[in-house]
């Protein structure tokens, strides 16, 4: 049962209604199409819908699935090589439904990559698909020739080899298709995955390891009535679905011990931001960022997390007694958007020594600016711009200078958030206008910021440690795809 503070909103069930009155599945553009219309198992009728004890919509009914975890074919030569299919799959996530997916080795959300800082790996993707693909590693240090660059794809039928140094600190990162003009569509349908970098230092800190160290994907989407993924394309406010999953799952639960956990927070929805806050109002313990382990650890009792950004948690489940439960709202959502997860205290934990430190990690200094640049974000609902210009693969924008750090302002003159991310490099937020900086965003590094409606941003970026074109672009991925991304090179 929901805890007290919780209630079904007015419309919770419109869902099951849309369902249950047809409506069929929009058509996508030409040069993709939908994963259903290329193999289903059977189609099933919305009288299944009706069938059930329970609506497939109402959250906490099922668990939340852990993401599993790849592993390598071999580890020879000090670096380690994997091998995924690109390909379509079939995911449960309504029960009693066969939902079609694209997906790293064909599950939704992919395998997680554990690397290690300091030793390489290979990751050969095969793209299985009937169009081209690509693989970016989002917030990745790697080389131009291995950042999933929008125009570099993957033809149908053939493969790349990704190599990653993974040069630098620990973080969550995660890893997503890129063609340019179909991103917005081949991530909702699942080509999604995390990438877990680990150190010395966090194992040092001694941090939650092992099964209490849970990568957490979230993402919104909207349903047809046999079961399949509907998607609609909104240039203007970007893809809204009207159901929160999580790891794949409607609003799961998730048993805990009486213990600390990490949790790995991704927003891999299309455009939807989330303001996240336990239902009790008890204050998380951020660690880590997009980049990161953070100077020191924040106490927030509640945080934004708008599309691509990462966020490390740290819950003490240690004062709840086994049979308590705790919801995680996004209290930025209505109806299917407002319950996102629920813990259940369970007993066992044990004698845990374990406290978060007061120091994380040092932020080492910056070299001075070597130059100012404003990006102003243009306001319309048939083309979305940067200081006026889109996307041009054989324009470059921008020419910064290896290992030098540039002071760049993004001007949100419209009225949508616009996450900005830079492929390749990271930067600290210094100032908005809309407020003071997030504590978190201060003593951490990040490659996304979102950038709210008639507001100022100014950010440090250091283009450091690899030369060569990359691109940067808003993480809203309709408004992407659509050309809101500009090319830069980083030159020696």
């Amino acid at each position: 049962m929901a805890p007290e503070s919780w209630r079904p909103p007015a419309d919770a069930w419109s869902r099951r209604n849309f369902l249950r009155n047809g409506f069929g599945s929009v058509a996508l553009l030409c040069t993709l199409a939908s994963p259903g219309a290329l193999r289903r198992k059977g189609e099933v009728t919305s009288a299944a819908l009706r069938a059930q004890a329970r609506s497939p919509f109402e959250p906490f009914q099922r668990d939340l699935p852990r993401i599993p975890e790849l592993l390598p074919v071999s580890t020879s030569g000090g670096r380690d090589v994997y091998e995924i299919a690109i390909r379509e799959g079939l995911a449960d996530v309504l029960p009693g439904f066969e939902t079609p997916i694209y997906g790293y080795e064909g599950v939704y959300p992919g395998p997680t990559i554990r690397a290690r800082k300091g030793r390489e790996i290979v990751v050969k993707q095969r793209n299985t698909l009937s169009f081209e693909s690509n693989v970016h590693l989002h917030g990745g240090y790697v080389p131009a020739s291995d950042d999933g660059h929008p125009m570099d794809v993957i033809p149908a039928g053939g493969s790349f080899d990704y190599h990653y140094p993974n040069d630098q600190d620990a973080a969550t990162l995660w890893y997503h298709d890129h063609a340019h003009g179909r991103t917005s569509r081949t991530l909702y349908y699942g080509l999604v995955a995390m990438y877990v970098l680990e150190d010395e230092l966090e194992e040092e800190l001694g941090l939650p390891q092992g099964e209490y160290d849970v990568p957490i994907a979230i993402a919104d989407h909207a349903f047809n009535k046999d079961g399949s993924f509907r998607y609609e394309e909104n240039v203007d406010f970007g893809f809204r679905g009207d159901t929160i999953l999580v790891n794949g799952a409607v609003s799961p639960r998730m048993a805990v011990q009486r213990r600390r956990y990490r949790l790995r927070f991704l927003n891999g929805s299309n455009a939807r931001s989330y303001t996240l806050r336990l239902a009790n109002g008890e204050p998380m313990t951020q660690i880590a960022g997009d980049g990161g382990l953070l100077e020191r650890p924040v106490d927030r009792t509640s945080f934004q997390f708008h599309p691509a950004e990462r966020i490390d948690l740290v819950l003490d489940f240690s004062k709840y007694g086994p049979g308590e439960q705790l919801v995680l709202h996004n209290t930025a959502g209505s109806g299917g958007t407002v319950a996102v997860m629920r813990f259940d205290v369970v007993g066992g934990g044990g004698r845990e020594e374990f406290r978060v430190p007061r120091r994380l990690r040092r932020l080492e200094p910056l070299p001075p600016f070597n130059a100012r640049r404003r990006w102003d974000l243009a306001l319309g609902t048939s083309m979305w711009q940067i200081n006026g210009k889109g996307f041009d693969p054989s324009r470059i924008d921008v020419r910064p200078r290896l290992g030098s750090t540039e002071e760049w302002t993004f001007v949100n003159h419209s009225q949508r958030v616009h996450p900005m991310h830079l492929h390749g490099f990271q930067f600290r937020v210094l100032e908005r206008s809309g407020g003071p900086v997030e504590l978190a965003d201060r003593i951490g590094w990040k490659d996304t910021v979102g950038v709210q409606p008639d507001e100022t941003v100014k950010v440090q970026a250091w283009f450091a440690p690899y030369a060569g074109k990359y691109v940067f672009h808003c993480h809203s991925l309709e408004h992407a795809d659509k050309a809101m991304m500009l090319q830069m090179e980083v030159v020696e």
